[in-house]
């Protein structure tokens, strides 16, 4: 009981210092701090008269401020109290890890948590991306459709990003919300939309991105072009639903093949105790259970990377 309490506290001030690193207080008004990004002087500039867009000036950053923009597209998917549910997220797969080693795995304590916080927070990351992308492809089609109708209908670039923010909910919503509120209060619009691709680090909402800075910048058909975006993300999704389609039964195996040995060594656990601790605690079985581990690892892996390679 002393060691789950020792870990608990040790893991909640381990949580609450990385956000206190990542998230400094700062006491400043947004007036001031849109001020200062248009004041703010990048070579890389979409205003350069030579170029209408240059794709790093929408994503450059440093590794530092990748983690802090990763942490806070987090907070924003986890919704208020965000603090609270990493830290209880922590302390719930902590103790899941000492009940796993002291009743199955009976290996050092510390070495099992840190991995499994590891392992843990890498599939957590991984939902979140995946839930975070499923909506924002669900949604930036309407968005779309809504801006084409606006820009139709005689409104200005800015007003038509208003007028989606205003008609759509959701991440996309939001963000258009937040980018017409940027716009209207005068700054740059470089600064608006680097803003918002590092919000949304995706491919469409890139190209969705040159194409209203060109049509800013140069003018241009943004009505067609808008069309022919939102067909080809449509086509995109069709794609993409096949090809999940066509992999269903061979992910399924590969699952079903991978959680075999797991559910082996659970059933030796309770019916051959004595084969299960030769495994897990003698030096010699020891080589057994390396093997089942960099045998897994490596299927998987290989397995992973054939489904990224479907086109």
């Amino acid at each position: 009981m002393l060691i789950k309490l020792l870990l608990g506290v040790l893991l909640v001030c381990s949580a609450f210092l990385f956000y206190r690193i990542l998230n400094p207080k700062r006491h400043h008004d947004y007036i001031d701090e849109a001020a200062k990004f248009n004041q703010t002087v990048h070579l890389n500039s979409m205003m350069d008269d030579h170029q209408a867009v240059d794709l790093l000036s929408l994503s450059d950053q440093t590794f530092k401020q990748k983690i802090e923009q990763e942490f806070r597209n987090i907070k924003l998917q986890l919704g208020a109290r965000a603090e609270l549910k990493i830290i209880l997220f922590a302390l719930l797969v902590a103790f899941a890890c000492y009940e796993l080693n002291s009743g199955i795995l009976q290996a050092n304590l510390i070495v099992i948590i840190i991995l499994g916080e590891i392992i843990a927070a890498y599939l957590a990351l991984g939902f979140l991306k995946k839930r975070e992308m499923n909506a924002f492809e669900d949604s930036f089609p309407i968005a779309l459709n809504i801006m084409t109708s606006a820009v139709s209908a005689g409104e200005s670039v800015m007003h038509a990003v208003i007028h989606v923010g205003n008609n759509l909910e959701g991440p996309v919503g939001k963000e258009f919300r937040l980018m017409g509120n940027r716009l209207q209060m005068g700054e740059a619009p470089d600064e608006v939309f680097r803003k918002s691709c590092r919000r949304f680090p995706y491919r469409a909402f890139y190209f969705f991105v040159i194409t209203l800075r060109a049509n800013m910048r140069r003018g241009g058909q943004l009505k067609d072009v808008m069309s022919k975006l939102n067909r080809i993300m449509f086509n995109a999704r069709a794609i993409d639903k096949k090809k999940m389609a066509m992999t269903s039964e061979a992910r399924a195996s590969a699952k079903i093949v991978a959680a075999i040995p797991c559910i082996f060594m659970v059933i030796m656990r309770m019916f051959s105790p004595e084969n299960f601790h030769y495994v897990m605690t003698d030096p010699t079985g020891r080589y057994i259970l390396y093997y089942l581990i960099a045998s897994e690892f490596t299927g998987i892996s290989i397995i992973v990377w054939l489904m990224k390679g479907v086109k």
